[in-house]
């Protein structure tokens, strides 16, 4: 009988890892991020330009 695996063994991990990671990035810039499961939503309030400054920067942050 054949065995058929999906996925890694790591990968669960691995996901956490950037998870974990996209969570510390976000909260050095003040922005809000809601998990669950393999979804996440980012929340943030902008007032100013300053918050779109923020903002910004932490997709620069996330992107690099």
């Amino acid at each position: 009988m054949e065995r058929i695996v999906l996925g890694s063994g790591i990968g669960p991990l691995m996901f956490l890892v950037y998870i974990n990671e996209l969570a510390a990035i976000l909260d050095r810039y003040c922005i809000k991020i809601k998990l669950f499961a393999d979804d996440a939503k980012l929340y943030v309030q902008i007032v100013n330009g300053l918050n779109i400054v923020q903002l910004q920067q932490a997709i620069d942050a996330l992107h690099g």
